[in-house]
C-alpha cells in the first residue's frame, strides 16, 4: 500500500519562534524521506479535526485513538483528515497553536493536557472541543459540571494526581517497609503538579516519608536528578504523568535500575519500559474515549450534551523482572492485587 508523503505547515508561533504542524496521515510520517507523489488536499465532505498537544510526537495512546475512531468509520487520510500539532514540550506555544487551528476550516478539536484544553477554550467558543489528559475540568474553569458540561467542551477526565500518587505511596511502603524518603519527578510547565505534590504531601503524613522535589523540564535534567539522588540516597521514585517523563520513560527506568531504586508510576507504559510498578487508570481507554466522542460530534452530537467521562477502572501492573534487578521480595500482598505481572 503506498502512503501519502508528509507536507508541512510552518508556522508563525509567538515572537520569533516557529513550530512544525503535520497535516497528514499519522502513519504517512515514516516515510517522509521517501520520493513520493503530494498528497493531495481532502475534499470538502471530508471532515478535517485538530489534535493539539505538547508532546513531541505521536506515541501508543495516540495509535489507540487511531483505532477507534477507524472503528468508529473515521478513517484518518481516506473519511476524515486530521491536523496533528505537537508542540516538542514547548507548552508556550500553545495558545497561537490553538487559534491556529481555529482557522483551518476544522469540525473539532482534540486536545491533549490540561493546558492545551485551556489553550483550546480560550481560542474558541463555537468550535467543539474534545479534552484526554485534564485532572479536574471543573476546577480548571474547563466545564460547569461532570453531567453537563455546558459550553462547546468536554471530554475525559484523569483521577487527581495526588490520589494515585498517595495510593502508589503507599504501595512503595508494602514493597519497601523501611522506606522513608521519596523523590518525585515533576515537571514545572505543568502547573497544577505542584499543587498535587503539596497534596501528596499532607494526605500522606501518616505515612512517616520525606520528599524531595526534583523538576525535570528539559534535556538533561533527568540524569542531572539522578546524579543528584548519588548523594541523597532516596528509598524509591513516583513520577507524575505528563508528556515530557512519559517520552523518557526508558530513560528514567534504565537510571533508576542502575542506582537500584524502585521506580513507581501512574501509567503502564513507564513499567513496559522498565519501571518497577504503576498504579493507575488505562490511558488507551482514555484517549480511546475521545475519539469516541469526536465521532459522535461529527456525527452531530453537542458537546454540551456529552457528559465528562471520569476515570474508572485502576490498574496495578508489576515488572518481576525489574523486581529482580533490584533485588525486592515482592510481598504476597501486591503480588494478589496486580492487574499484570510482566515476567
Amino acid at each position: 500500500m503506498e502512503l501519502p508523503c508528509p507536507q508541512f505547515l510552518h508556522l508563525a508561533a509567538g515572537a520569533g519562534a516557529r513550530m512544525v504542524v503535520n497535516i497528514v496521515p499519522l502513519v504517512a510520517i515514516a516515510c517522509a524521506a521517501l520520493s513520493c507523489p503530494s498528497f493531495a488536499q481532502s475534499s470538502n465532505d471530508v471532515p478535517r479535526i485538530g489534535f493539539l498537544s505538547p508532546a513531541s510526537g505521536p506515541g501508543p495512546n495516540h495509535a489507540a485513538y487511531l483505532r477507534r475512531l477507524r472503528a468508529l468509520g473515521f478513517e484518518e487520510g481516506k473519511t476524515i483528515e486530521i491536523i496533528w500539532k505537537f508542540l516538542d514540550q514547548k507548552y508556550q506555544l500553545l495558545p497561537d497553536a490553538a487559534v491556529e487551528l481555529t482557522r483551518l476550516n476544522i469540525k473539532a478539536i482534540s486536545t491533549q493536557t490540561q493546558a492545551a484544553a485551556i489553550a483550546a477554550q480560550k481560542a474558541t467558543s463555537q468550535i467543539p472541543i474534545v479534552f484526554v489528559g485534564v485532572r479536574d475540568p471543573i476546577v480548571a474553569g474547563l466545564v460547569k459540571s461532570i453531567a453537563r458540561p455546558e459550553g462547546n467542551i468536554t471530554g475525559a477526565t484523569l483521577t487527581p494526581s495526588w490520589e494515585l500518587a498517595a495510593k502508589q505511596v503507599e504501595i512503595l511502603k508494602e514493597l519497601v517497609p523501611q522506606a522513608n524518603s521519596v523523590a518525585i519527578l515533576w515537571n514545572p510547565d505543568v502547573v497544577i503538579q505542584a499543587t498535587a505534590i503539596d497534596e501528596i504531601v499532607k494526605r500522606t503524613a501518616h505515612l512517616k516519608v520525606t520528599y524531595r522535589r526534583l523538576g525535570v523540564q528539559r534535556d538533561g535534567d533527568i540524569e542531572q536528578a539522578f546524579e543528584s539522588l548519588k548523594k541523597n540516597r532516596v528509598d524509591g521514585v513516583i513520577t507524575l504523568v505528563e508528556s515530557f517523563t512519559y517520552e523518557r520513560r526508558d530513560l528514567i527506568s534504565k537510571l533508576a535500575i542502575e542506582q537500584r531504586i524502585p521506580t513507581i508510576f501512574e501509567a503502564r507504559d513507564y513499567v513496559d519500559a522498565g519501571g518497577l510498578l504503576s498504579y493507575g487508570i488505562r490511558y488507551h481507554e482514555m484517549f480511546e474515549q475521545g475519539a469516541t466522542y469526536i465521532a459522535q460530534i461529527l456525527k452531530g452530537a453537542r458537546p454540551s450534551d456529552l457528559p465528562v467521562v471520569e476515570a474508572s477502572k485502576f490498574d496495578i501492573v508489576l515488572n518481576m523482572r525489574t523486581a529482580k534487578a533490584l533485588g525486592l521480595s515482592v510481598p504476597r500482598s501486591v503480588l494478589v492485587r496486580a492487574t499484570e505481572v510482566i515476567e
